[in-house]
């Protein structure tokens, strides 16, 4: 089964190595293109945690000079990807929702941060994590640290292989993503080709534009995780 993959790098690339690895092949088409914003002053003095709400975050925080004073704090992931990814960095102290971003804001409010809390995002989000927090009583900040731009045009060899009927199905992973791969299909007269085809999104936000221009197919797991997208789609992948 061939797949054409529309998260943006380097996710994108991880995805394609879990299909792999499980026997499936993948186009890569990241539909967004991330941006670092020139790196702000966190104010890190006094801060009781830190929230994270994408994977995207944390590949933005690797190349951060103050790093290391980062990891010395508390960090509260929306998910166990983007808390795994913590880890990775070197983040010892870290904590999954395991949900989305009102699982998130619960999770905080429980654990009780000894100070205000430092929301770590991109400039468009899913979700306001800040007011969330700040109506249960607990202060927080947000400092974006990233934008994510949608591409314009599908990459040229993801526009052959539609043409050609050479994907099987579509990976989603957000309403951008998705809003940005039809506007992309679109201009590059393929949108026909990509409406036909099954569409696995990660969540019914993400599913949403693709319901709205026409897509044919489209469906989504309970859960918002890749495991679960890539066994709806009939792929069982090493984690």
């Amino acid at each position: 089964m061939r797949f054409l993959v529309t998260r943006p790098d380097p996710h994108g690339g991880r995805t394609a190595r879990r299909l792999k690895a499980a026997g499936a092949d993948a186009v890569l088409a990241p539909m967004l293109h991330v941006v670092p914003e020139p790196a702000p002053e966190l104010g890190l003095a006094g801060i009781g945690a830190l929230a994270v709400t994408s994977r995207v975050a944390m590949s933005v925080l690797a190349g951060r000079a103050d790093l290391d004073r980062l990891r010395a704090l508390p960090l509260v992931a929306v998910g166990d990807a983007t808390a795994a990814d913590a880890r990775a960095l070197g983040f010892t102290d870290v904590h999954s929702a395991d949900g989305d971003v009102a699982a998130l804001a619960a999770l905080i409010r429980a654990a009780a941060p000894a100070g205000p809390v430092l929301h770590l995002a991109g400039h468009v989000r899913a979700g306001d994590l800040v007011a969330l927090l700040e109506a249960a009583g607990v202060p927080a900040r947000l400092v974006v640290v990233y934008r994510a731009e949608p591409v314009a045009r599908l990459p040229g060899a993801a526009v052959a292989a539609l043409r050609a009927g050479e994907i099987d199905a579509i990976l989603v992973y957000s309403a951008r993503t998705g809003a940005a791969l039809m506007a992309s299909a679109a201009a590059c007269g393929v949108d026909a080709e990509v409406r036909a085809l099954p569409v696995f999104a990660l969540s019914a936000q993400a599913a949403a534009p693709l319901l709205a221009a026409g897509v044919a197919s489209v469906r989504w797991p309970d859960h918002p995780d890749e495991a679960a997208l890539l066994a709806l789609a009939g792929v069982v992948a090493p984690g």
